[in-house]
């Protein structure tokens, strides 16, 4: 476990609100995730991958309770165990500091009533001590380095006149601007087109290996998995039932739910390239 940032051990989910015992939403769950390695979590719709993503932070809220044996995240020399933090101790030592979250939909977590410039800068004070200045400095050179165009002007627009796809650079940028250890990113390009995708992706790519962090990527789309992660986990009804390489995934599948997935992929990308050259 040395070489790991996060370790899981039997972590469960269940929903209170089904039945005296409750509904399971996941069970016996147990994840090694290394430094500097990005994670694909794959599965179908309702197989639990959100609820994980959440999970991971020790971010569930009733009806739905956790359980787990253990729940750790290191940092440099020590160790954080998540499962004795308080909700105000996750805020403010764990939350934006060492674990940050990629929603799916940008433009529903910020708010509408103020510019993109102003919610970065209350963020970047919120985590680090700074000047109103100097804050504003740190966020415009993010702004740069996401490739945002006229980054001084959009610093002062707000989030109704920017594009989806900008918006979630925006969520990047506020994310490692607070130099974090773990990226959980929920189905960030869910609703963008195939080329916004794209350069969503590559620049959260970028950013992570520019700040040497790790991701897990919660996705449905296996291309997502094969471009832009090393490992694989699938989740099936809130069961992983697959921990593998993702070379080894595609080639080798170990669970026949992994062959369905890939079917499933392969007859959606067929059947997109027939279309394509319907339209040519």
């Amino acid at each position: 476990m040395k070489n790991n940032l996060l370790v899981i051990k039997n972590l469960n989910v269940i929903n209170q609100s089904f039945e005296k015992k409750g509904r399971s939403i996941l069970n016996n769950i147990d994840i090694e995730l290394k430094q500097n390695e990005i994670i694909g979590l794959v599965g179908e719709s309702g197989s639990g991958k959100s609820v994980l993503i959440n999970a991971i932070g020790c971010n569930i809220n009733p009806p739905l309770k956790m359980n787990v044996d253990l729940l750790t995240i290191n940092d440099c020399e020590k160790s954080y165990d998540l499962t004795k933090k308080k909700e105000d101790e996750m805020r403010e030592e764990i939350w934006g500091n060492l674990i940050v979250f990629i929603p799916t939909n940008a433009k529903e977590r910020l708010s509408p009533i103020f510019t993109v410039g102003k919610q970065c800068i209350d963020i970047v004070k919120s985590k680090l001590k700074l000047s109103d200045i100097q804050a504003k400095k740190k966020v415009i050179e993010m702004f740069k380095l996401i490739k945002m165009p006229d980054p001084e002007n959009n610093f002062n627009s707000y989030i109704a006149e920017l594009s989806g796809g900008m918006a979630q650079r925006i969520l990047l940028a506020i994310a490692f601007l607070m130099s974090p250890k773990l990226l959980l990113a929920d189905e960030p390009t869910l609703g963008l087109d195939l080329t916004i995708q794209k350069q969503v992706l590559d620049l959260m790519r970028y950013l992570i290996e520019k700040s040497r962090l790790s991701a897990i990527i919660a996705t449905r789309d296996l291309g997502i998995i094969a471009n832009y992660c090393s490992k694989v986990i699938v989740l099936e009804k809130g069961n992983i039932v697959e921990i593998n390489e993702v070379n080894d995934f595609f080639c080798h599948p170990k669970h026949e739910h992994s062959l369905k997935l890939l079917r499933a992929s392969f007859a959606t990308f067929k059947s997109k390239r027939i279309q394509s050259n319907k339209i040519k």
